[in-house]
C-alpha cells in the first residue's frame, strides 16, 4: 500500500465493506516555507481527514490545495476523499511518493489511533499531483496496522 501508485481510496475499498471519510479540518492557510516550495504559492486549502475501513480509522490525510486546483475540478470536496477526484480525472500526474516512518510520539495528538497503535512508530508518505500549472500536495499516515 505504501508504494501504490494507484488510488489508495480504491485500494482501501477493495479491503473492507464501507469506507468513509471525516473532514477534520478545512480551512485556508498561509504555507510553511517548504509547502511554498513545493506548491509555487503562498497560500493553500489545508484539508485534513480520517479514512475509515468499517469504523475502524487507517488513514490520516493532510492535503494543501491550492486555488488553481479549484477550477480543476478540485473545489467542494466535502466527504468526497480527494484521490477519487485525482484519480477519475486522469489529467492530474502523481510524482515521486517520499516516504518515511513516523514515531507515535510525534503524530498529532488529535489522532482517533493515536492510542492504539500497536507499535511505536508507522508509515506514512507524501506525493505531489499536477495538472496544468497547479500542484497539489498529499500527505498519509497509515494507523492501526495498515498493512505497507
Amino acid at each position: 500500500m505504501l508504494c501504490e501508485t494507484g488510488s489508495l481510496t480504491a485500494l482501501l475499498r477493495s479491503q473492507c465493506d464501507a469506507l468513509h471519510v471525516e473532514v477534520l479540518s478545512e480551512q485556508v492557510c498561509e504555507l510553511e516555507h517548504e509547502v511554498q516550495a513545493i506548491l509555487k504559492c503562498d497560500r493553500a486549502l489545508c484539508r485534513e481527514v480520517v479514512l475509515y475501513c468499517d469504523d475502524i480509522p487507517v488513514v490520516y490525510g493532510q492535503s494543501w490545495i491550492p486555488e488553481s486546483a479549484n477550477s480543476l475540478g478540485l473545489n467542494n470536496i466535502g466527504n468526497t476523499p480527494l484521490g477519487e477526484r485525482l484519480f477519475d480525472q486522469q489529467a492530474w500526474q502523481r510524482g515521486e511518493i517520499e516516504v518515511t516512518k513516523l514515531q507515535k510520539k510525534t503524530l498529532p495528538s488529535f489522532l482517533p489511533s493515536k492510542d492504539t497503535l500497536g507499535s511505536d512508530s508507522c508509515f506514512a508518505r507524501r506525493s505531489v499531483f499536477t495538472r496544468q500549472n497547479s500542484k497539489v500536495l498529499v500527505c498519509e499516515i497509515f494507523l492501526n496496522g495498515v498493512k505497507v
